[in-house]
């Protein structure tokens, strides 16, 4: 197999292959953050779609659409974890506004 094709089996190393296949079909470039990528014209398409087709199938069972809070509070974030067994919030946690320290840390979800 060349450089720009796929050289794994997908049986053999599921990881890998798949690695290969969202980066050689130009859907995302990975980025310097772990766990953060771009996504390319190719893959937002595709999520698009998936999008749509989800919004179709809860708004046919009727569920109406809410959205909530990017930045929760610490103590937001505890009651969840009460209300959750087994949840373990896994956060990455906003200390600084500009240069000033917050008052208490915001975690984002």
């Amino acid at each position: 197999v060349n450089k720009e094709g796929i050289q794994v089996k997908k049986e053999e190393d599921f990881a890998t292959w798949y690695q290969q296949v969202i980066t050689r079909s130009d859907m995302i470039e990975y980025y310097d953050i772990s766990g953060c990528y771009i996504l390319r014209p190719n893959a937002i398409n595709i999520w698009k779609y998936i999008v749509r087709f989800f919004d179709d199938e809860i708004t046919e069972m009727g569920v109406e659409p809410c959205y909530f809070p990017m930045f929760v509070s610490k103590g937001a974030l505890e009651k969840e974890e009460s209300h959750i067994d087994g949840f373990s919030a896994e956060v990455a946690w906003v200390t600084k506004s500009g240069g000033s320290d917050l008052q208490e840390p915001i975690a984002i979800r």
